[in-house]
Parts: C-alpha cells; sequence; structure tokens
C-alpha cells in the first residue's frame, strides 16, 4: 500500500494527466485527418467510361480539332477591356451590316488586328449603346476571376490600358446582329469569343504564324433592351474569358459557368478541372 502522501499527490496530478492524454489523442486525431485528405486529395479521379477523362472534366473543352491553348512562352497575357468601345460602327459595305456580325465569326481578329495597324480607325470606334460605367468594372471583375489559378503556374495574365500591346481584348455591343442585320434579343446570349489558332506543331518545326488577337465581345442589354445587370455582366466576362484561354465548347452541366447557362456565374469545380486538365496537355493548336 502506497503512503498516504503518495495517493495525494497522485490526485493532484490526475487531471493534468487526463487533461495530456486528451491532448494527445487530439493530436494524432488531427494527424491522421490530415493524412487521410492528402491521401485523397493524390487519388486520381473516377474516370468516365470510355474516354479517359476524369468526371469532373467535362470533354466539350477540346475543340472540333483538338486542344487549344496559350504557350507559358506567350505569357504574361496582356488583356484590353475597353470602356464601353463598339466593333458594331465598322461596316461591311457589301451586307450593309456590321463586320462583327455573329455569322463572320472568325473574322473579328483580323478586324482588330486592322484597327490596331490604323491609329485613325481606332479612333473613330464608338461607345456601344446600353453601356453603363458599371460594365466595364463588372467585365473586368470577371476577367480577373481566372488569376486564381496563377499560384498554379497554369496561366498568366494581366491587364493593360494601351490596346497596342494587347493579345486579347474585350468589346461591347448593345446587341448582337446576323450577317443581314437582324438584332438577336430572343435568348440569353450575352457574349462571343473569336479567336484565329495556329498549328503548335508546325510552329515548333519553324513554320511562321501571323497571330492575330483575341476578340471578346460582350452585350450591353438584356433580351427585353434593358442595361445588362452587373452581375449578368461579370458571368458574361468571366466565361467569355474561359473560351478565350481555350475551353472552346460548353458543358453539359447546367451548374458549370462554362455552361451555356453561366451556372451560378461562379468557377466550378468542374471547370476548374477542366482548365487543369486542358494546361497540361500540349496542344494542338495555340491562339
Amino acid at each position: 500500500m502506497l503512503p498516504v502522501v503518495r495517493i495525494k499527490h497522485l490526485k493532484s496530478l490526475m487531471p493534468a494527466a487526463a487533461t495530456l492524454v486528451s491532448c494527445l489523442l487530439t493530436l494524432l486525431a488531427l494527424a491522421w485527418v490530415a493524412s487521410l485528405q492528402s491521401a485523397l486529395a493524390l487519388r486520381p479521379a473516377a474516370l468516365q467510361p470510355g474516354t479517359g477523362l476524369a468526371a469532373s472534366v467535362y470533354p466539350q473543352f477540346k475543340s472540333n480539332v483538338g486542344t487549344i491553348h496559350w504557350l507559358k512562352e506567350q505569357m504574361p497575357l496582356k488583356v484590353y477591356i475597353s470602356h464601353g468601345l463598339t466593333l458594331d460602327s465598322v461596316m461591311d459595305p457589301a451586307l450593309g451590316a456590321p463586320i462583327a456580325n455573329i455569322d463572320n465569326l472568325p473574322a473579328w481578329p483580323k478586324l482588330v488586328a486592322a484597327l490596331i495597324e490604323r491609329p485613325e480607325k481606332w479612333k473613330t470606334l464608338t461607345q456601344a449603346g446600353g453601356f453603363l460605367p458599371g460594365h466595364y468594372q463588372a467585365a473586368k471583375e470577371g476577367v480577373l476571376a481566372w488569376k486564381i489559378f496563377e499560384p498554379e503556374g497554369l496561366i498568366k495574365y494581366e491587364l493593360t490600358e494601351d490596346p497596342e500591346e494587347a493579345d486579347i481584348y474585350v468589346f461591347f455591343t448593345h446587341h448582337f446582329v446576323t450577317k443581314l442585320g437582324m438584332a438577336l434579343f430572343a435568348n440569353d446570349i450575352r457574349g462571343y469569343t473569336s479567336k484565329t489558332n495556329f498549328s503548335y506543331a508546325a510552329i515548333m518545326r519553324g513554320a511562321k504564324a501571323n497571330f492575330q488577337p483575341v476578340v471578346c465581345v460582350l452585350r450591353t442589354t438584356d433580351n427585353q433592351g434593358q442595361p445588362m445587370p452587373l452581375g449578368k455582366m461579370k458571368a458574361a466576362a468571366m466565361h467569355e474569358f474561359g473560351h478565350a484561354l481555350g475551353i472552346e465548347g460548353h458543358s453539359t452541366n447546367n451548374g458549370d459557368l462554362m455552361s451555356i447557362y453561366y451556372g451560378r456565374g461562379v468557377i466550378s469545380p468542374n471547370d476548374a478541372d477542366t482548365l487543369r486538365y486542358l494546361y497540361h496537355l500540349t496542344p494542338d493548336l495555340i491562339p
């Protein structure tokens, strides 16, 4: 039997010992959770049957001729967001409609390149009807949303106020028109993106490419002809910049930003995984 004095000492130490044991158990539990999370993060995602793609990567990111994305050698990309400028005043005399009509989408980069080369023509561009000061800020926030991927080394870009040094341009329009000049108001189409792409393999073999700017155009009005709400403008800019980065098609998941419905107006986990997957591939084409 222990002397009474020892028993008293043990009783006084019991609460402290219990606290110490509890702390150790908590630390062990936290360490186990951390190791489990790490293991899950490294575990390959489930593949879609027959595609070889992770379930979160939508296959629509590819164009019908393959994968398209910018090279690290082209970065940082320079992005020019105009303060409401529209291309609508540059007319096709044969059609009597703007050159930048939706049926002439492939010609938009060449049109902007020509305007940059002729400053006197650039100065004739006017502000799109329905443009609000808040539209510029909303578009800017939408474009900058993709910067969350810069720390991963996937992309790098910055805004510029000098249109002569830009790679990607953002313009505005009151509404889109067809080659017949017919207005498109019925559908919730808020933007279009056009880019000219070049064979990566050919360029690696020494072929020269006449690189053209990537052109995004955002609509300043909704399908009722009212000023586009700022939240929708931001989502449209974010969506179109996703196309500018190389996500060509639209996700079939309505919750994704890169679906035709703009999802919730934010970059979804599927959008994020798709961009990551795309930029780890060797491109077939580069803008």
